[in-house]
């Protein structure tokens, strides 16, 4: 499912190595940017290639981010919120909310975490600025990570799309070993006042007739 491929995505930026002088630079200048601001919303198109099928599937879908919060929604199928301790995933065809606390030492949670996407620091990836190019009628830099740990990775290379002037992210695409890959198109982001923290709990007031499974106790 689209939703879990948005979230697959998300190990591949935990951490980035020295490779040129400028990608590294660009990248820690473009999440700077981005955790300066109060509270954002990113809306982006999602696509999974499977070459040996020579098929692909795509879904809309829009996320915002504030601090270690998030709202992730790929309607009709899935939203997910998550406040900083609880999960909760709405399944609104099924009428049915499951809440889940996840620990948030265990490395499996920053793996489906889409707060997680834009937090790099150091580490795992080596970066390189492969060019300077127009896309998406965007000026912007191409850079490529590879993982440091190839053999044990499930992936062999991610290619990014930052934009130079606004320095936001417009495309990523990952190329898995098994020959699928998986693109995200990202619109320009919109910059929001900084959302109340409640945003980020499902709502249960507003759906009495959905069925809550709390799976915290």
């Amino acid at each position: 499912m689209l939703y879990r491929f948005f979230i697959l995505l998300i190990p591949f930026f935990p951490l980035y190595g020295q490779t040129d002088t400028r990608s590294p630079k660009i990248l820690d200048d473009m999440i700077a940017r981005l955790k300066g601001y109060p509270s954002v919303q990113l809306n982006f198109s999602a696509t999974v290639i499977r070459m040996q099928e020579n098929s692909e599937t795509s879904e809309n879908g829009k996320i915002w981010l504030k601090n270690n919060k998030y709202k992730l929604e790929l309607l009709p199928d899935h939203v997910l919120y998550f406040n900083g301790v609880k999960l909760y995933q709405y399944m609104p065809e099924v009428q049915e909310v499951n809440v889940t606390q996840p620990d948030m030492n265990d490395e499996t949670f920053h793996v489906f975490n889409p707060a997680s996407f834009f937090r790099l620091t150091s580490g795992d990836f080596k970066s390189h600025l492969v060019k300077e190019s127009s896309q998406y009628n965007r000026k912007v830099y191409e850079i490529d990570l590879y993982p440091v740990q190839l053999k044990t990775t499930r992936y062999s290379r991610i290619r990014l799309f930052v934009e130079r002037e606004s320095l936001q992210l417009v495309y990523l695409k990952a190329y898995m070993k098994d020959g699928i890959q998986y693109a995200l198109t990202f619109e320009p982001y919109r910059v929001l006042k900084s959302l109340p923290d409640t945003f980020f709990e499902f709502p249960v007031n507003l759906h009495p007739e959905v069925e809550i499974i709390d799976f915290t106790f």
